[in-house]
C-alpha cells in the first residue's frame, strides 16, 4: 500500500507539471493548434495512467511470470485505443481535429513515459 501512495505522490506532482504544459499550450497555441478539450484530455490521462499502473502492479503480485505479456497487452489496447479515439474525433470535428491530436499525443508521451519510469522505480524495490 505504501508503494501506491508513492506512486499517487509522484503522479500528483508529475500532473502538476503537464498542468503548466496545458497552461501554457492553452495561452500560447496559435488558434489553429488549440482544442476545447485539452482539460478532458488532462483528467483522462492521469485516470487511465492511475488505473494502469494498479492494474499492472496487482497482476505482477499475482502471477510476476505474467507482468511482461500484461505490459504488452496493455500497451497494445492503449495505443490502439488511443487511436481510436483520436481517429473518431478527427471524423467528427475535422476543423478541430489537429489541436486535439497535437495535444493528445503530447499527453500520450509524457504520461507513457511517466508510467514506464513508475513501473521500473517499482520494480527495482
Amino acid at each position: 500500500m505504501q508503494s501506491n501512495r508513492s506512486f499517487f505522490l509522484q503522479l500528483g506532482i508529475f500532473s502538476l507539471f503537464t498542468l503548466a504544459v496545458l497552461l501554457l499550450w492553452n495561452q500560447y497555441a496559435s488558434l489553429r493548434f488549440q482544442s476545447n478539450l485539452t482539460w478532458a484530455i488532462w483528467g483522462f490521462f492521469i485516470l487511465t495512467t492511475a488505473l494502469i499502473h494498479l492494474f499492472l502492479v496487482g497482476s505482477s503480485e499475482k502471477e510476476p511470470k505474467k507482468f511482461v505479456v500484461n505490459f504488452m497487452l496493455v500497451t497494445a489496447v492503449k495505443l490502439f485505443g488511443y487511436l481510436i479515439i483520436i481517429l473518431v474525433y478527427a471524423l467528427l470535428k475535422r476543423e478541430a481535429a489537429m489541436g486535439f491530436t497535437i495535444f493528445f499525443l503530447t499527453m500520450y508521451l509524457l504520461y507513457s513515459g511517466f508510467e514506464v519510469f513508475a513501473l521500473l522505480k517499482h520494480f527495482r524495490k
